[in-house]
This record gives structure tokens, C-alpha cells and sequence, in this order.
């Protein structure tokens, strides 16, 4: 045969364990080869490949197409499962030598390191392939993790054959011919590859609708004061830790100095919870420009459910701020909520674990509630089933803006399942560095992958690579009338709770700090009344919508009377 190097499909096919299987009974072991050769053989011709070389009990074949030699791999799999014939098999698409009925190359040898991962029943592949039969909808192709294989250079991302009957490995079971350093841990000038990769796997995930956003309490911050927006900003555990020194007095060294810590001591006092809810209260109009992009952006990277886990609606004003189609829910240990709508494209969902600021009896923000609220969600009173479905079919959750150093971090990951998943992307706060004990806790009980990365900088990384892809969510394009016709539209629509936010800012902004500004606040009084009575079923059904009505029909001749003081 001639030397030719042409661009190729490699598959490797491999008889799991058959060493064992010699020594244990070499007549079974025979049979089970002689079975593995005759599938091949009767699978091969006309598939427009080739069988290159038998060595012991595995086999290397080519192919001119990616499509046909994987739907050859499917056929043979099935044959071998049906019959009982432990096989794996791996393949690459890559540059190959053909001499002598033999073949060569990077191509083989990465076909080779890729079979190696894999386990009896299993299909795995490499992203070249993938990207080749992406689009075919015959094909279901499920990422199993980046591997840095023996004497190759960069790190490979490896799929696996999803179809109905067919095995995907577990991370555990995955045990190739990988570089010493099995524990992925690149060298400082690959670091930065390397986290392409792992941002690559979360891309995929996203595009693929099995990716979940989980806001951690340091994704929220706000700066010291307003003047101040531009240069600097505040993580609120900080924030609160200063004002728990300032008006209790610094804790016991022995003390732990997180945020329920802190949100305890404050909540604790008279007057406390009113001072918790000023801290914290955060809007657009508090945030500065780098602050606003971030959350900008997250609005626009294509997650279909974010999860947060501390009491703020900002994200959702921020959505409604980009014109950014979504639902907005929040969890309360207290009572049923509303039931939600199914999960779309369109239809993103931002749901509050930890309640929300404008309902103040649903919210978590001290231990004697996080305590309610973990009884509550094992108990009696679970998260949405929806919820609970689309976590457990992730395949990657991102945890952004979150301490790992603290105790209930690891406390809410269990009560969210996440240690029975395959694998997860966490994200540590700032510049932070996660200690080496609790670091390898979290990677060995949760599966987690550290991104040594900023949270702007995770952010806008992935905003520019979903730009990339033509992946980013768009807004819905503002209407041409004045904003005091939507304000009216919203009124219409029994939005109060918008329309008052809406003017607040309108007011403030525009200086109108006088009699507009008084009225407007006995409105906002009397809005939180009524949702306190709806709460806590204190009126008729009758009663409460006769209030909601008179509230309405004030606000809509309020919004007239602002546009006189305020013209648009």
C-alpha cells in the first residue's frame, strides 16, 4: 500500500477487559472475539470504510465521513450490546497517514486516547465530529468533560452517544490515558486556554438549555454612596458587617463573619430590620456603569432559569429595564405562590430562593430564617417541581458572586441536590482565594470546578463568546409614545407595584423632593397595606379587590398630575 495522508475519521473499537477475561475463561473469551470480528465484518461494507488493522482484541477503522461513520458506530454498539460483547469505542477527526495497511498521525492517536476513556456500551467522540453531525437530528450528543490526554498538547473536549440503549460514562468511570495530572490543574502560562475550555463547556450547556445561573449575595453590590458609583462598589456582606461594628459593637474573634451573621446582629435590634431593608434596598439609579453592565449583560446571555439566593428584585427590574421578555417568581416558606409557566426561549424564568424585599415576610436574611426556609423547602413546602426538574437535568450550574468559605454555601448546595449531580461551575467572589482543605471538599463531595476568574470579567467573557455564537437574548423594541402612557398601560394592566417604582425614580431624579414626592409615598404605604391583607387573607376576596381598585384609580390621575409637573 502506498504512503497517503488524507483528512479521516478514525474509530477505535476495544473488547473491555478481555485480559481478564482470557485468564478467567479463554474458551468464553474466544467466542466473544470471534463475535466482535464478525460484527465488524458484517457492518462494514458498505459504510464506505474500512477496516485498517486488527491488534489483539481491538480494531482501528476509517471513514471518509463523519455522519457515516457514526451512524456505523451506532450500528455496530447496538450489535455488540445485544450480544453481550463488552466493547467501547472512540473516535477523532484528524490528519492521517495511510502506509503499509497500517495508519498513523495525531488523528489516530487522539482516536486512541479518546476510546481509552471509555467504558462498555459507550460512543465517545471528539468536538471535531461533533460539530460535523451537530445539526443531524438522529444524533444525541452529551459533553462528558475537557480532558488533557497523554502527549497531546491542548485539551480535548469529549461527547458521548446519548441515544436510548447506549451507556454515557460518569466522570468516575472515565480513567484513560490522561496526563499525570489528573486532577486538571493546569501550569500558570496554560491557565488561561484552559479556562477557555471550561467557558467553552458552559457555552455548550447554555445552547443546549441545561445550563442554571445561581446568584450568590456578592453578586450584589453597591457602592459606599452615589458619588462614589463610578469608582468603587461594596460587597453587601461587607456593607453590613461595617454597619453590625458600628451600632453592636465588633463580635467575638471567634465569631463566624459572614452575612447572616451580620444581617442577625442588625435584625435582632429595634429598629433593625428597617436599617437592613435601607442597606439593602439597591435600583438602577444606585448602580454605577460597571455595576449596571454586568447585570445588562446577564440579562442578555441566554439562560432560561436563574436562580438567586439573596432577597433582591434587581435583576428583574434590570430585565424590564432591557426589555427583556421574562417571569419573575420568588419562593416564600410561608405560603403557596402562584403556580408558574413552563420554561421557553422566550420565556426565561428569575425566581427568588430567598424571597423577595417587597414581600418582607418571605424574606431570608437571618439564621432563624434560613433555618425556616431550609425546613420548609425538605418539608412541606418544596420549590416549583419545574424548578427542581430543570436543576436536575443541568448538566452545569454556574454559581456566581458566592463565598465558598461559608458554612451555609455548602448547606444549600445539598438542599439543591447538587451533590447527586455529575458536575458543576462555581465562581468565588472577587479576588478571593478559596482555601486549599475547603476547596478540595467542595471538589470531591459536589464535583465542583473552580473559574479563577472576577465575576465582570466571568461575565463579559461569557456575554462576548454568546455574541460570538449569535446567541444573545434581544429586547423588545420601545414603543414611540410617551412614558406616561405606559405608566398608564402598566396602571391598566393592575402593575402598581411598577408604576410606583416607576415614578419614585421619576420624582427623585427630576428633584420633585416636595408635595408630589409626600403623596406619592402615602401611595406606596397604602400599596404595602393591602399586599400585607392579601398575605395574611385579612379581607374578603371583595374587600381586597375594592381596595386594589381605589389604589388604581388614584395612581392613574397621580400619573396625570406628574406629567403637568414633569413634562416628558
Amino acid at each position: 500500500m502506498p504512503e497517503s495522508r488524507k483528512l479521516a475519521v478514525i474509530v477505535f473499537a476495544d473488547i473491555a477487559g478481555y485480559s481478564a477475561m482470557m485468564q478467567a475463561d479463554e474458551i468464553k473469551a474466544l467466542s466473544v472475539l470471534d463475535g466482535f470480528k464478525k460484527v465488524l465484518e458484517e457492518e462494514m461494507p458498505g459504510r464506505e470504510g474500512e477496516i485498517i488493522q486488527y491488534y489483539g482484541d481491538g480494531c482501528l477503522l476509517s471513514f471518509d465521513s463523519a455522519y457515516l461513520s457514526l451512524q456505523a458506530s451506532m450500528s455496530m454498539q447496538q450489535k455488540f450490546i445485544e450480544q453481550d460483547i463488552p466493547v467501547r469505542l472512540g473516535m477523532h477527526l484528524g490528519d492521517v497517514v495511510f502506509k503499509d495497511k497500517n495508519a498513523f498521525g495525531d488523528g489516530v492517536n487522539i482516536a486512541s486516547r479518546i476510546e481509552s476513556l471509555g467504558v462498555p456500551g459507550a460512543i465517545l467522540l471528539s468536538k471535531t465530529i461533533r460539530n460535523q453531525v451537530k445539526n443531524k437530528s438522529e444524533f444525541a450528543l452529551t459533553p462528558v468533560g475537557s480532558f488533557h490526554f497523554k502527549n497531546i498538547s491542548e485539551p480535548m473536549e469529549v461527547y458521548a452517544v446519548s441515544n436510548s440503549g447506549f451507556t454515557v460514562p460518569r466522570p468516575e468511570q472515565m480513567q484513560g490515558k490522561l496526563q499525570a495530572s489528573a486532577s486538571f490543574q493546569p501550569s500558570p502560562a496554560d491557565r488561561r486556554e484552559w479556562e477557555r475550555y471550561q467557558m467553552l463547556e458552559i457555552l455548550d450547556a447554555i445552547e443546549q438549555q441545561k445550563c442554571v445561573l445561581i446568584l450568590g449575595n456578592y453578586a450584589f453590590s453597591r457602592p459606599a454612596t452615589p458619588a462614589e458609583a463610578p469608582k468603587s462598589e461594596f460587597f453587601l456582606p461587607e456593607l453590613l458587617l461595617r454597619e453590625q461594628h458600628k451600632w453592636i459593637g465588633q463580635q467575638s474573634p471567634d465569631s463566624p463573619q459572614d452575612f447572616y451573621t451580620s444581617a442577625q446582629a442588625l435584625i435582632d435590634r429595634a429598629g433593625g430590620q428597617r436599617m437592613f431593608m435601607d442597606l439593602t434596598r439597591i435600583r438602577l439609579r444606585d448602580l454605577g456603569e460597571k455595576q449596571l453592565s454586568r447585570f445588562r449583560q446577564v440579562s442578555e446571555i441566554p439562560f432560561d432559569l436563574i436562580l438567586s439566593t439573596y432577597p433582591f428584585d434587581l435583576l428583574h427590574e434590570v430585565f424590564e429595564d432591557n426589555r427583556i421578555n421574562h417571569q419573575y417568581a420568588y419562593y416564600s416558606y410561608l405560603q403557596e405562590l402562584a403556580p408558574l409557566d413552563p420554561l421557553t426561549d422566550n420565556a426565561p424564568l428569575i425566581y427568588n430562593l430567598f424571597g423577595s424585599l417587597k414581600h418582607k415576610e418571605s424574606m431570608v436574611i437571618s439564621l432563624d430564617r434560613l433555618y425556616q426556609f431550609i425546613f420548609g423547602i425538605v418539608g412541606v413546602r418544596q420549590l416549583p417541581k419545574m424548578i427542581q426538574d430543570k436543576i436536575w437535568q443541568a448538566t452545569h450550574l454556574v454559581f456566581l458572586g458566592f463565598s465558598f468559605d461559608d458554612w451555609y454555601t455548602k448547606l444549600l448546595l445539598r438542599v439543591l441536590r447538587v451533590h447527586e449531580k455529575e458536575i458543576s461551575y462555581a465562581h468565588p467572589p472577587g479576588s478571593s482565594e478559596l482555601g486549599r482543605q475547603n476547596k478540595k471538599f467542595f471538589e470531591s463531595n459536589f464535583k465542583v470546578t473552580f473559574l479563577d476568574k472576577k465575576i465582570d470579567e466571568f461575565v463579559a467573557g461569557l456575554h462576548g463568546m454568546c455574541a460570538e455564537e449569535n446567541l444573545l437574548r434581544k429586547g423588545v423594541a420601545s414603543s414611540p409614545g410617551s412614558p406616561y402612557d405606559d405608566l398608564h398601560d402598566l396602571n391598566e394592566q393592575h402593575h402598581l407595584e411598577d408604576v410606583l417604582e416607576r415614578l419614585d425614580d421619576l420624582l427623585i431624579r427630576d428633584g420633585k423632593e416636595g408635595v408630589l414626592l409626600k403623596e406619592l409615598g402615602e401611595y406606596q404605604q397604602q400599596f404595602h397595606k393591602i399586599k400585607e391583607w392579601e398575605n395574611y387573607n385579612s379581607l374578603s376576596k371583595e374587600e381586597l379587590t375594592r381596595k386594589w381598585r381605589q389604589l388604581k384609580n388614584k395612581l392613574s390621575v397621580f400619573i396625570d398630575r406628574v406629567s403637568e409637573s414633569i413634562p416628558a
